[in-house]
């Protein structure tokens, strides 16, 4: 984004250029106004650089946290072998021809001389476009353990007993509660197909017509039937994402690469998991561990990145007879436990 401003320094020459010329028109003199001025470029707070095939580009709506916007087309590239290094001596090649004579390939300094480095397609030339537009992809999952597959989640066996509570439901509340159903084929599906969360549409279109984990703690300390249909509506319109939710999704890959290398665990990503008994109830923990120390050896892990100086600082960590504990009263400790109610999983890592 560009805009043209005023500079403070020079807006008395601008008034001075403005009165000079009292020809001109009221519009010509804001013409040459902004000839006058240096043009100032403001880039949008928050925007790192990345790969162009993964820009999207979406028209902003007010009161919606993510959209599905353009997305790049790039096809999947067959890596295959590089061709002989004899035909990278381009140069060499169209050395006789006029400088617009030449293809735009003579301009890429290609030299059968220069060492190769991994790419996103393979093998490419050191500086080339290739090394630093498509570098290696980097992987999420975590392996530094011979493990047995990740089982599926929800877990095949875990069953919810049915609610005390009885409703008498609208025609119109029974047809949703009936389209929210989701067999135990279909939920795990859905879990492995949503493990990019927040980057996954789907994921966003599932969760909003439940009650995911994180809102858990309000679900309880609901008071009221006006409480009630206040907090419905907000689960219905969804949240934006916050400072912290975004300075958690950037460091995430970070920190779990830490995380395994300090419990010396495996780690892969996790998506929304709906259980069969309760479709009307989601949870999406940060990832599926496998540590082969404990029992059972499948677990979950929550990662919170928190703004603070120190650990300590954390409001909703405690001390607990020299051990450092999650409160039970903060909506982190009902989200925990509402991810080990879904999944079926029986222990779960809080990473701060």
């Amino acid at each position: 984004m560009c805009s043209s401003k005023l500079d403070p320094l020079t807006l008395p020459m601008c008034i001075v250029f403005a009165k000079n010329q009292p020809q001109l028109h009221p519009a010509s003199w804001r013409k040459a106004l902004n000839y006058t001025q240096p043009r100032v470029y403001t880039v949008t707070k928050g925007v790192k650089p990345g790969p162009i095939n993964a820009m999207v580009i979406t028209k902003p709506v007010a009161n919606r946290t993510a959209q599905g916007g353009v997305r790049s087309g790039l096809y999947r590239g067959m890596v295959g072998l590089l061709p002989d290094p004899c035909m990278f001596r381009v140069e060499e090649a169209y050395a006789e021809f006029n400088l617009e004579d030449k293809p735009l390939v003579t301009t890429m300094n290609m030299s059968p001389d220069k060492p190769l480095v991994e790419s996103a397609f393979g093998l490419v030339q050191e500086g080339s476009v290739l090394s630093y537009q498509q570098p290696v992809l980097t992987s999420r999952y975590i392996t530094l353990h011979d493990a047995p597959s990740t089982p599926p989640l929800p877990l095949e066996g875990h069953y919810l007993a049915p609610s005390k509570c009885m409703f008498v439901c609208t025609e119109e509340e029974l047809l949703h509660l009936q389209s929210l159903n989701t067999p135990l084929d279909m939920a795990q599906k859905i879990e492995e197909a949503t493990r990019e969360q927040s980057s996954c549409p789907d994921w966003h279109q599932l969760r909003r017509s439940r009650v995911t984990a994180s809102r858990f703690r309000e679900i309880c300390h609901v008071r009221g039937l006006s409480s009630a249909e206040s907090l419905a509506e907000r689960i219905i319109r969804g949240s934006r994402q916050t400072a912290e939710m975004r300075r958690g999704a950037e460091m995430e890959s970070e920190v779990t690469v830490e995380y395994s290398k300090l419990k010396n665990v495996n780690y892969s990503p996790c998506g929304l998991i709906i259980h069969s008994n309760a479709p009307w109830l989601g949870a999406s923990p940060d990832g599926v561990v496998f540590d082969p120390t404990d029992s059972p050896q499948f677990g979950l892990v929550e990662i919170k990145c928190p703004n603070v100086k120190n650990i300590f600082d954390c409001k909703y960590m405690q001390m607990d007879n020299g051990f450092l504990t999650l409160k039970k009263g903060h909506a982190y400790y009902y989200q925990v436990q509402g991810q080990l109610l879904v999944s079926g999983m029986q222990w779960c890592d809080f990473m701060v």
